[in-house]
């Protein structure tokens, strides 16, 4: 073998790289900012994505795009707290976001 030369194999993962206009950063602990909250003696259940950079429509639109396809009722629950930079989701879609952003690779 000489110096300098790379063994390519099967085994090695092909890793895509994929640009998004938004980024979602990760608690100190490692874990996605997505939480539940309940309001009104626990009858109305919120889903909060926090810790935003970037373009926060795109990420609203992606939402409700991928999450979201066909129900066209549910997609008007995802709203922008624009004071604070998050995306609210009426309802408990804890688990099928954080399954989304770990897809897109967040």
């Amino acid at each position: 073998m000489q110096k300098g030369s790379r063994l390519t194999t099967l085994a090695n993962p092909i890793i895509k790289y994929v640009q998004y206009p938004y980024y979602i950063h990760r608690t100190n602990n490692k874990s996605l900012p997505v939480y539940i909250d309940l309001k009104n003696g626990r009858t109305r259940i919120l889903t909060i994505l926090r810790r935003i950079e970037g373009d926060i429509q795109a990420l609203r639109d992606d939402i409700k795009k991928d999450i979201f396809p066909k129900d066209h009722s549910t997609r008007s629950k995802v709203t922008i707290n624009h004071t604070n930079n998050n995306v609210v989701i009426k309802g408990d879609y804890c688990f099928a976001l954080k399954k989304w952003l770990m897809d897109k690779g967040f």
